[in-house]
């Protein structure tokens, strides 16, 4: 897979006009992937596709997550996953649990009551295809209910007010009833108030 400064060599060229065989000879690539990249290129690709990097505890990351909920510490969870037969060692728990927190901001559950609360996402997750196949920018909403844990993912094209608010609506609906407050992550405070259906 190519990295991004090949990727940039390659547009580089492209945008001072060298044809494929110039930026092949000028590259060492072959002209297939030459090609694949200024096709790319041409359908609005900033940077070429990352190929993700598997880590051994994404298999246990469900389990992860609920030990954190718990309350556990780095050294319980160790623990923990060394019972289920994970060989791994203490430190790359914890750097586990950092990348967790920090990129993917998992929260402690907080126990409610049923119809109390839902806590609700809204983040870009970069260019996807819509229904049409052309490549857009992408936001993926999510409600997750505080008590039951139920969630509703929608994907959306923009972040506006009104897309904010149907998605709202839409969750709404798919749980049949409203809880009777909404907390949003990124925004500070609740922002809806409401009688459960």
């Amino acid at each position: 897979m190519l990295g991004v400064a090949m990727y940039t060599t390659i547009k580089t060229l492209m945008e001072k006009g060298l044809n494929k065989s110039q930026i092949v000879r000028a590259t060492g690539h072959d002209w297939k992937t030459v090609a694949k990249v200024i096709r790319g290129i041409e359908m609005g690709k900033e940077e070429p596709e990352k190929k993700p990097h598997p880590v051994i505890l994404d298999a246990y990351k469900e389990k992860v997550v609920q030990l954190m909920e718990e309350g556990l510490t780095g050294v319980r969870i160790h623990q923990e996953l060394q019972k289920l037969g994970v060989k791994i060692g203490y430190s790359t728990v914890k750097n586990y649990l950092t990348r967790i927190k920090k990129r993917e901001k998992i929260f402690v559950r907080i126990q409610t009551y049923p119809a109390e609360k839902a806590q609700v996402d809204f983040g870009y997750v970069g260019l996807t295809m819509d229904n049409n196949g052309k490549k857009r920018r992408t936001w993926i909403f999510n409600m997750r209910l505080s008590y039951s844990r139920l969630d509703y993912y929608e994907k959306v094209y923009d972040q506006g007010v009104e897309t904010f608010i149907q998605c709202h609506i839409n969750a709404f609906n798919y749980f049949g009833g409203v809880p009777r407050v909404c907390k949003n992550r990124q925004l500070k405070g609740s922002y809806l108030r409401g009688q459960f259906l």
